[in-house]
């Protein structure tokens, strides 16, 4: 699936759906179960995200999806050094 999405959507993308949630989720859990969950719900809030701010300020939507999976692991890693902890 990877291989067909590449093309497609592009690397940067790509590899942005498939790397970002899962260091999200690892910031904040350690728990197997909740990692899942987490990775999803990030990925999910990264896409809406980005499809909303690219509707609303007539944006290109794959960079700006990006761009929500970027800041997202930013809030995640300022919660991890602020004092959330993965247990």
């Amino acid at each position: 699936m990877i291989t067909l999405a590449v093309p497609i959507a592009g690397v940067l993308m790509v590899f942005s759906f498939l790397v970002v949630p899962a260091v999200i989720a690892n910031l904040l859990t350690g728990d197997k179960r909740k990692l899942a969950v987490c990775s999803w719900w990030t990925g999910a809030l990264a896409s809406i995200l980005g499809l909303w701010v690219s509707y609303t300020q007539d944006l290109p939507t794959g960079p700006l999806i990006v761009c929500m999976d970027g800041l997202l692991l930013l809030a995640a890693g300022a919660i991890k050094a602020v004092g959330g902890s993965a247990a």
